[in-house]
């Protein structure tokens, strides 16, 4: 089995590449993956912050529901769906780059493909905080899409 995971925010918009990625994974790429020997989990984290104004405290945990998925990790789900591609659908609560890493540890994932910002040639060079976290402290192969 070899397993993939797919950090994807609530934005979505860059979810297109991940599933193209992973789609031509099966085609003529040279890598002969077979779909049916292939794990996808798509890893959505719901940012940890703390409010704090005249009204009183508000703490990111109060509002985290491990079941509610952004429109955009429905999506994806539909659009590995069409290419013929099961997924798994995770949702975690604190530091985005810490928990995606932490994830891919715990499930011994092989591979992270992160879908990447649109950027100047300039700023390609310079990854957002995110993809810098995970590609810090990933153990496994980190692919920019």
């Amino acid at each position: 089995m070899y397993h993939i995971v797919i950090p994807i925010d609530k934005d979505g918009t860059r979810s297109a590449a991940a599933v193209q990625f992973v789609s031509d994974l099966g085609d003529e790429s040279g890598l002969g993956v077979d779909f049916d020997e292939l794990t996808v989990t798509v890893v959505n984290v719901f940012k940890e912050f703390q409010a704090i104004d005249d009204g009183g405290n508000v703490d990111s945990e109060e509002l985290y529901d491990e079941s509610e998925f952004p429109d955009s990790i429905e999506r994806i789900r539909e659009q590995f769906a069409e290419a013929g591609i099961e997924v798994d659908l995770v949702r975690r609560h604190g530091d985005p780059g810490d928990e995606i890493a932490e994830y891919a540890e715990e499930v011994d994932a092989d591979t992270i493909v992160i879908p990447g910002r649109k950027r100047s040639p300039v700023g390609k060079a310079v990854f957002g905080s995110v993809t810098q976290d995970v590609i810090l402290n990933a153990d496994q192969p980190v692919t920019i899409v």
